[in-house]
């Protein structure tokens, strides 16, 4: 692909803009340019020098202040809407795995353009969908990005006055918290943009100041621990979407602190571990911190879990639960010294059980199995 080339449909897309979203060359031009857009960086880069992202972004903001203007006539409302899906559509393919594309569009102020269409993009699901896929590209692997949408960063206005109540973040966690129908798209994807979003320590203190993971402990759970993860019934989807969210929360620190201050979150985490991936993860990943070592040696069920995995027959789970028992003896000598003689023989018949079929271990199992031996035996 030429810069030439490149340039040539980009200029084409803008010619149309007296044209109706429906016209099959505009929808044709910018389905191209997506497409192209998405699997080349180096049509990413040329966008750029072009101008597009910027284009776009004011295109967003153009289309609000239209919106606003109009909104006394509900039948121009839907061409704008369209308008807006198109151009978010195409901000997608040009941001997708591109830092320097993300870059660009947080100085064109995306965030604010979007929250400020917050509320027409309430009223029609097909475009709501488009924006948080947007949104979900943004973020990924982007502090700077997560960091604008909860109302800080490099992406604010000068002079702006945001607060946790008036950030994009804040419009997504009310949009993952409301009832929904069964296996929703729209609180799918906004639970995907909050694992996206907590990996920014902005994002997980507003997550904290606005007591959203109380809602976790609420959550429906399948009285019949056995079923399948699989359920399409509105618990097991919803369940699964918090879980989702909890595993990532928990590669942080301060992520696992918010986690563990949730009264009887331990115990819910324990009750799914043996069922669902994820609520293992985060129990896992719980262990690691010197902090939460105490309190989940001090879990009686957390700790059955744990040394139940190493019996497992599943490869993964018996890493996961023996990566886990590894990380809460290192470097914890009060544990190794007050562990209970009779635990501590337990331990070793189960990991000497578990060495006895060594034909069916990987290298990392092998390795956790001989340091959990060697702390037990100091």
């Amino acid at each position: 692909v030429t810069i030439l080339q490149f340039l040539s449909s980009f200029s084409k897309l803008l010619h149309f803009e007296k044209r109706t979203t429906q016209d099959p060359l505009k929808k044709l031009t910018a389905r191209a340019l997506m497409t192209l857009l998405a699997c080349s960086p180096t049509a990413q880069n040329y966008a750029v020098k072009a101008g597009l992202i910027d284009t776009c972004v004011e295109q967003l903001k153009q289309t609000h202040t239209q919106l606003h203007l109009e909104s006394v006539r509900p039948s121009k409302a839907s061409h704008r809407k369209k308008v807006i899906k198109l151009t978010v559509e195409i901000l997608r393919s040009a941001l997708y795995c591109n830092d320097e594309c993300k870059v660009v569009a947080t100085d064109a102020h995306l965030t604010q353009a979007l929250n400020a269409l917050w509320p027409w993009l309430l009223l029609d699901d097909a475009t709501m969908e488009a924006v948080l896929e947007l949104l979900c590209v943004y973020t990924a692997n982007c502090t700077t990005a997560c960091s604008s949408l909860c109302g800080s960063g490099p992406g604010l206005v000068p002079g702006s006055k945001s607060s946790s109540t008036s950030s994009l973040m804040h419009s997504v966690m009310k949009l993952a918290s409301a009832l929904a129908p069964d296996n929703s798209i729209i609180q799918n994807l906004a639970f995907s943009l909050l694992a996206n979003l907590v990996m920014s320590r902005d994002c997980r203190c507003l997550l904290q100041k606005n007591n959203f993971l109380q809602a976790f402990l609420s959550v429906p759970v399948p009285k019949a621990a056995g079923v399948k993860a699989t359920s399409v019934s509105s618990g097991w989807s919803l369940l699964g979407l918090w879980l989702r969210l909890l595993a990532s929360l928990s590669f942080t620190e301060d992520g696992q602190q918010s986690i563990l201050r949730l009264t009887g979150a331990l115990e819910l985490l324990a009750d799914l571990a043996p069922h669902r991936r994820h609520a293992l993860l985060t129990l896992q990943n719980l262990c690691f911190c010197p902090a939460n070592k105490s309190h989940v040696i001090a879990n009686d069920k957390a700790m059955k879990v744990l040394l139940s995995c190493l019996e497992s027959k599943v490869m993964e789970t018996r890493c996961m639960g023996a990566s886990a028992i590894w990380a809460l003896l290192h470097n914890n000598q009060r544990v190794q010294t007050h562990t209970h003689p009779s635990t501590k023989t337990f331990i070793l018949v189960l990991l000497w059980l578990v060495f006895d079929n060594q034909e069916h271990m990987n290298t990392y199992l092998l390795e956790c199995l001989e340091n959990i031996s060697q702390l037990l035996n100091t």
